[in-house]
């Protein structure tokens, strides 16, 4: 294999497509690692040259890089297109930039500038009339998104808020009162304690 000749970004970028479609067809992650691996069974390259490109890619808008649950995996924004985004002047936008920051996963937070090109690469985005003006319904939806508490902002940056554990959620909910369980023979007591008094007579 004769692959340390050079190659061109758009070569590189069509191995890369290729191989985050053969992992999500294996129903895995497209990782970094798989993503070499895969590369790497057909193209003599380094782990570190192939991530390179992947990188580049992902500045590049050729490919997206997506964080859930703390772990990064990569997709092809061709293949998100069917995700429609209809948008009309009064189209509330905010759980659409919660669920982008959210996937973009900047410990630091994202410029709307960022959160705009992730959501436009991700959906197909469908403008009702052609005087909707998009980025300002999102700048609307940010503040929305803001005092809704579903994103924070620090300046020009917008972070996701960290969702409740089901855990913390349980133990927020108040548990019933236990009933106090009588013993048998405690039980027992009482009620022979009652007939005998029933059964001995008044006297006048």
């Amino acid at each position: 294999m004769r692959d340390q000749e050079p190659v061109s970004h758009a070569t590189w970028t069509t191995w890369i497509l290729e191989a985050i479609r053969k992992i999500r067809s294996q129903k895995q992650r497209p990782s970094v690692e798989r993503i070499c691996n895969a590369i790497r069974q057909h193209h003599s390259f380094n782990e570190d040259v192939i991530a390179d490109n992947l990188e580049q890619a992902v500045k590049e808008g050729s490919v997206l890089k997506v964080f859930n649950k703390g772990q990064s995996s990569y997709k092809d924004p061709g293949g998100l297109q069917s995700r429609q985004l209809n948008v009309s002047k009064g189209t509330d936008l905010s759980k659409v930039i919660a669920k982008a920051t959210r996937e973009l996963g900047k410990r630091d937070g994202s410029t709307l500038k960022s959160i705009e090109k992730y959501i436009r690469q991700s959906h197909a985005v469908n403008l009702a009339s052609g005087d909707v003006d998009f980025r300002s319904l999102l700048r609307i939806s940010a503040k929305r998104a803001v005092a809704r508490g579903l994103v924070c902002q620090e300046g020009r940056l917008f972070r996701s808020v960290a969702r409740p554990t089901s855990a913390s959620a349980i133990s927020s909910v108040e548990k019933p009162p236990k009933r106090q369980s009588v013993s048998p023979s405690k039980h027992r007591r009482h009620s022979e304690s009652h007939v005998q008094a029933a059964d001995t007579p008044k006297v006048m």
